[in-house]
């Protein structure tokens, strides 16, 4: 009598994936378990909406400058002139303002436009030292923030340009509110939702990918690497710039030096740590917001803790170094 075979056992489900998981949105977490953290220390000061609008008001202009280096890392390339980019354009638009000798927010726009553009102009001449060339992005831009600074010391003899030269409509920018929302928060915010579209909803911003992704195979498909590097720095340093000039309103004063460098190697993490965020290995403009608010997050929060300053590099570094080996782990198993 023959008997039937007995069904053999069903192959064990997949289990979850904790890893791909953890990649994805340990940034994230990590950023809730600090809100919590601090909130439980300091409840009366750390969980209130001035401290909030505090800490995005801290946050903002290193984001306007983290942003547009987004944009050119996403076409493959660094950018280290951002910060004597920044100074520059905190100077100068201080500088023309007070040799225009004008008040009112047509004078002060015709000049923010016109030093943004000379910014473009610097950030486009950087594209296309590399991109024609074939020079090192980062030996490249190290050697224009020399020139840049060189520039800005030479112009202005290494003096301040002072809030009693400066107009109050300039001082608006850094300084007003909207709604209760202060400016610079708005302009990062305006910022951010702009580059967004960009890199993610227009052809341009897609063939940046496609760049950063695979050169050579985009090269193949007919995407020109000479004409998105000179897009890509373009942008980073016409950010750059808007960050200083919103630094230089906030401060009412155009300094000379001292002003980007403050940010340059924030922005960096920032934006290292938003692309082990949500899209892991990918650099994009909402893990870089993510990144931004969690070292305002940490740098607010630690000192509202009373925690010694140097507290917030060793917890800074921390976090990059696991948002990096978060990146690689991701890279590893895509191999």
């Amino acid at each position: 009598m023959s008997s039937t075979p007995a069904p053999s056992p069903a192959a064990p489900g997949p289990g979850f994936d904790w890893i791909g998981f953890l990649s994805r949105w340990g940034t994230i977490i990590s950023l809730c378990v600090l809100i919590v953290v601090f909130s439980l220390g300091r409840p009366e000061v750390f969980m209130t909406l001035r401290n909030m609008f505090n800490i995005l008001n801290q946050v903002s202009i290193l984001g306007m400058i983290a942003l547009g280096l987004t944009v050119c890392m996403v076409v493959g390339l660094f950018d280290l002139s951002i910060g004597a980019m920044a100074t520059f354009g905190g100077y100068f638009a201080a500088r023309f303002l007070m040799e225009l000798g004008m008040d009112g927010m047509g004078a002060v726009a015709l000049v923010i436009i016109l030093v943004l553009f000379l910014a473009a102009i610097i950030g486009m001449i950087n594209g296309a030292l590399i991109s024609y060339l074939g020079i090192s992005a980062i030996v490249e831009t190290l050697a224009m923030s020399f020139i840049v600074t060189g520039l800005i010391l030479g112009v202005s003899g290494g003096r301040t340009v002072y809030a009693s030269d400066i107009p109050d409509a300039f001082k608006i920018i850094g300084q007003g509110k909207i709604g209760g929302v202060p400016n610079p928060v708005l302009i990062l915010t305006g910022l951010a939702v702009v580059l967004l579209v960009f890199l993610e909803h227009t052809q341009t911003g897609r063939n940046m990918y496609a760049l950063g992704g695979n050169r050579e195979a985009a090269r193949l498909s007919g995407i020109s690497f000479q004409r998105y590097a000179l897009i890509g720095m373009a942008i980073a340093a016409a950010c750059a710039a808007l960050g200083g000039i919103v630094a230089g309103a906030n401060l009412a004063a155009g300094r000379p030096q001292g002003v980007g460098e403050t940010y340059l190697l924030n922005a960096f993490v920032a934006v290292f740590i938003g692309a082990s965020t949500i899209k892991p290995g990918k650099f994009h403009v909402l893990g870089t917001a993510v990144g931004v608010l969690l070292i305002g997050v940490i740098n607010n929060g630690l000192s509202v803790m009373g925690v010694p300053t140097f507290w917030q590099y060793i917890v800074q570094g921390t976090i990059l170094i696991l948002a990096l080996i978060s990146a690689n782990v991701n890279a590893i198993r895509r191999a």
